[in-house]
Parts: C-alpha cells; sequence; structure tokens
C-alpha cells in the first residue's frame, strides 16, 4: 500500500482494498459532478465527452476517467439508445404467488427476445415487463410464457399508445 502523508489517503486504500477482498456488493457514492455527468449522459449516452466537459467547466479526461470508473463500478449498466418505431410496445404487469423467488423470475424475463426491462414493483402487481416486438402476435407469444410459471398468479397487459421523450 502505498502511504500518503495525509490520513485521508490511507484510509481510501484501506477502504478500496476492503471492497477488492469482499464479495458483498457494497453501495458506491457519487458526487455531484458524477450527477451532472449522468444526467447529460441520460438525454444522449452518444455525446462527446468534449462537449460535457466544456458544458460543465471541466477537462475532457475528467469527464472520461468518471464515466469509465462508474462503468466498472456498474453506478453505469450500459449505453442505449431510444428508438421511435412502429412495433408493438407494452407494458406487461405480472402477479405471483406470495413465496415465490421475485427476482429469480425476472432475470428470466430479462432474458427473454423483446424484453427490453424488466422491474419489480410495489403494489398489487409484483414485476413489470416492458416488451418491444414486432407484431402483437410476438406480445401474446411472450405473455403466454409468462402464464405458463407455475407461480404466476396473473397478468395485465397495457398497450403503449405514444412515447413521450424529455427535450435535451
Amino acid at each position: 500500500m502505498v502511504r500518503y502523508h495525509n490520513n485521508f489517503y490511507i484510509i481510501v486504500e484501506h477502504i478500496r482494498s476492503w471492497i477488492t477482498k469482499s464479495s458483498k456488493k457494497v453501495i458506491l457514492m457519487i458526487d455531484n459532478l458524477d450527477k451532472r455527468i449522468l444526467e447529460i449522459m441520460k438525454k444522449d449516452s452518444r455525446r462527446p465527452f468534449v462537449e460535457v466537459a466544456n458544458q460543465l467547466g471541466v477537462s475532457e479526461g475528467t469527464v472520461r476517467s468518471r464515466v469509465h470508473r462508474m462503468t466498472e463500478e456498474e453506478i453505469i449498466r450500459g449505453f442505449t439508445i431510444k428508438t421511435s418505431s412502429k412495433n408493438v410496445k407494452a407494458l406487461v404487469e405480472i402477479r405471483i404467488d406470495v413465496n415465490t423467488d421475485t427476482d429469480e423470475i425476472a432475470k428470466e424475463l430479462a432474458k427473454y427476445e423483446g424484453v427490453t426491462e424488466v422491474f419489480e414493483v410495489t403494489g398489487d402487481q409484483d414485476i413489470i415487463v416492458l416488451v418491444d416486438v414486432e407484431t402483437s402476435q410476438n406480445l401474446n407469444d411472450i405473455i403466454e410464457r409468462v402464464r405458463k410459471y407455475e407461480n404466476v398468479l396473473s397478468t395485465r397487459t397495457r398497450l403503449i399508445l405514444k412515447e413521450h421523450y424529455r427535450e435535451n
């Protein structure tokens, strides 16, 4: 371990060492600059780091290293695009039996072709799945697969009629 004159850096090195040795998940902290970078990148993940840096008044290297760190720490879990398509999009709400591993079912559903996002939620339903498929038959096929799970009590489907995106 590198010993710095400032005790803060010694503590940080101990924490880093502990995190890498620990198999438990750790809640990672982000500062205001990280939050501002994320806010900009959520609107346009393809925006060049130079532009983000200019907007925030920091160097391009600072933005690049912070995005890299947040990606490594899985604060950023991926970069995506939003499309405007003629596909059939729907929210499929799923209610499951009480003594069921919701996480296990959610992870399985996330693997389905056409499923873009899966959320575990509170309320009457337990899981909400966002589906984006080419035809209503593809949507129906997914719903039928979901209903075959032994612990699925019911499904409710809401077709998405129109999408609205926040302007940059």
